[in-house]
């Protein structure tokens, strides 16, 4: 047995992971979102938050996936000094997850969306779909 074989399962299994944790940290706070301090971070912060459950649930699905990636982490780039950290100074370890989705969502542009995705389907790959 081989563990590389499995690769593309796992890729396909880790983007719709990470697809459901975006929409699941994202989804609470427009429902429940925190009280306006009058600062203009703050819209910066709610259309965050939306483009984050419209990238999370393209990450899901498998649909553009890359591009979907690519936006998103940008998004967790401009997000964490305006929100999270103020000034640039070093990482508290409250926002360690911001670092690791951002990079999570770089290997996700470089690696595309592995197994089980929408982009496999539309780009006309049904054998990528099979077990090989």
């Amino acid at each position: 047995m081989k563990p590389e074989q499995y690769s593309p399962h796992m890729l396909g299994l880790m983007r719709i992971v990470c697809g459901l944790a975006y929409l699941y940290c994202s989804i609470p706070t427009l429902v429940h979102p925190p009280l306006s301090t009058g600062d203009p971070a703050f819209l910066l912060y709610c259309a965050s938050r939306w483009v984050q459950i419209l990238a999370g649930s393209f990450i899901l699905v498998g649909l553009f996936t890359r591009l979907a990636a690519l936006i998103l982490s940008a998004n967790f780039v401009v997000m964490y000094p305006v929100w999270y950290q103020a000034g640039f100074h070093w990482p508290t370890t409250e926002a360690m997850g911001f670092i690791l989705a951002s990079f999570v969502c770089m290997y996700l542009v470089t690696a595309g969306p592995g197994r089980w995705s929408l982009d496999a389907l539309r780009a006309g790959l049904p054998g990528y779909l099979e077990h090989r």
